[in-house]
């Protein structure tokens, strides 16, 4: 086994966004069905908040008294722990604050109506401003966890090929810039056709899954994999050079082999091994040929019996 190189963020580089970049596929699928329904419940308030105001029906209890923003419905989902995830991305952030201030201005307005006294206009106008923000902050949040999603391969979870040659130039400005190597891995199931032959799709679809959420578990938020096509992906490794990559594949690889996956019914679990090839994204030259190098590397892995890494030299 090759030694293990440090482990560790690049000062900076952790963006305000990185929560988001940490949630798999299925998290982030199932965070824009709850903002739908989250948002469904803030409009049935809204028109509720607006019938008060109209035909002076009695307002609800719970959106006068203090931290009114956390009882309602869509309070209720905001502060919940199935959104902890979220909890230090802007845009999300940016909700709660407006849905907060919204609540405070909705409640002086409510009281006006209780106690019986004229709303000021100007104090009207604020609450629907802060309505219409919300519905807005909603909006963006939404579009850019669908954006995330539609970025993904849906079976894996892993990022999908198209993003893949503009990111890696991206890479390539920020090495310039910084001074920092990069690495790229390319990962390829070994006999994988074997299981689909001997199992079917299904265990096949299953046992790509389990395995790339399986590598992804042990990867850094700002680590980017792509699936590359088929049984191959492409690991990009941002700040850490080759030598010191060998010992994270070597720890990628034996936790794939380790890894028993389950496919369903009664039959024992099947285990699969990967072979991974290294090389340096270059600086300099196309990103292709750093791709195609890591690919070569790969090759070459299989070629000495899989289920192990070797490096582009």
């Amino acid at each position: 086994m090759h030694a293990a190189g440090v482990w560790a963020a690049p000062a900076g580089q952790r963006s305000v966004s990185a929560a988001m970049s940490e949630l798999s596929f299925r998290q982030l699928q199932s965070a824009v069905v709850q903002i739908d329904r989250a948002f469904a419940i803030h409009e049935d308030w809204t028109r509720d908040v607006i019938r008060t105001f109209v035909v002076k029906q009695p307002p609800r209890a719970s959106d006068l008294v203090p931290g009114a923003h956390r009882r309602c419905g869509f309070g209720q989902w905001y502060y919940s722990e199935a959104m902890n995830a979220l909890c230090d991305h802007a845009a999300f952030v940016a909700v709660g604050w407006v849905h907060e201030r919204m609540h405070e201005a909705a409640a002086r307005l409510l009281q006006c109506v209780v106690d019986g006294m004229p709303i000021v206009a100007a104090e009207l106008d604020e609450l629907i401003d802060l309505i219409d923000r919300l519905r807005l902050e909603i909006r963006s949040l939404r579009q850019e966890l669908d954006e995330k999603t539609q970025n993904r391969d849906p079976l894996t979870g892993a990022l999908n090929r198209a993003r893949l040659f503009p990111y890696l130039r991206e890479q390539q400005t920020l090495m310039r810039r910084r001074a920092q190597p990069c690495t790229l891995a390319m990962i390829d199931l070994d006999h994988f056709k074997r299981v689909n032959d001997r199992h079917g799709h299904v265990a096949g679809d299953i046992v790509l899954a389990s395995t790339i959420q399986g590598v992804q578990a042990l990867l850094r938020p700002y680590d980017h994999l792509y699936r590359y096509g088929g049984e191959e992906f492409l690991l990009c490794l941002p700040g850490i050079a080759v030598d010191a990559a060998l010992g994270l594949g070597d720890r990628l690889r034996a936790a794939v082999a380790a890894q028993p996956i389950r496919t369903g019914g009664s039959d024992p679990p099947l285990r699969i091994t990967a072979s991974f090839g290294l090389a340096a994204l270059d600086p300099a030259g196309p990103v292709e040929e750093s791709v195609e190098r890591a690919d070569k590397a790969m090759y070459r892995a299989k070629m000495k019996g899989r289920d192990r890494v070797e490096a582009w030299t």
